[in-house]
């Protein structure tokens, strides 16, 4: 099952504690594990199904994350998220939205003058939709 979740995988982190040493012992529990979808910047080349990310994702236990490395969409919530559940804080609403980012933009003031129109009396102007 993992050759399957990390084929063509670029990266993956392990983390753990370096003050406890349950390495080579059993423990009760398990590690979180995040199955982090990247590159959501390039939703036209999508070849994974957000619902087959998320099927997968809770058929195995994953919490599931979408980000983009390159516009960094969702990273540093993706790595908030994973910490506070490691840790047992729930996040609330505002600490979520305070890492998304605000999509500026140039606001363009073009021309408000009227064009003149075009006089056509053998068509109507009147459109309708049913």
């Amino acid at each position: 099952m993992l050759d399957r979740c990390i084929c063509g995988t670029q990266e993956i982190l392990l983390v753990y504690d370096i003050t406890s040493y349950p390495m080579s012992e059993e423990s009760e529990t398990q590690p979180l594990i995040a199955l982090v979808g990247n590159k959501i910047d390039l939703e036209h080349n999508r070849t994974v199904k957000p619902e087959k990310h998320l099927r997968f994702c809770q058929e195995n236990g994953f919490n599931s994350h979408l980000v983009s490395a390159k516009a960094t969409d969702s990273v540093f919530l993706c790595f908030q998220k994973v910490a506070a559940e490691i840790l047992g804080i729930k996040l609330n609403k505002a600490e979520t939205e305070q890492s998304q980012s605000v999509v500026k933009a140039d606001i363009v003031n073009y021309n408000q003058e009227p064009m003149a129109r075009a006089v056509n009396p053998s068509r109507s102007s009147v459109c309708a939709a049913g």
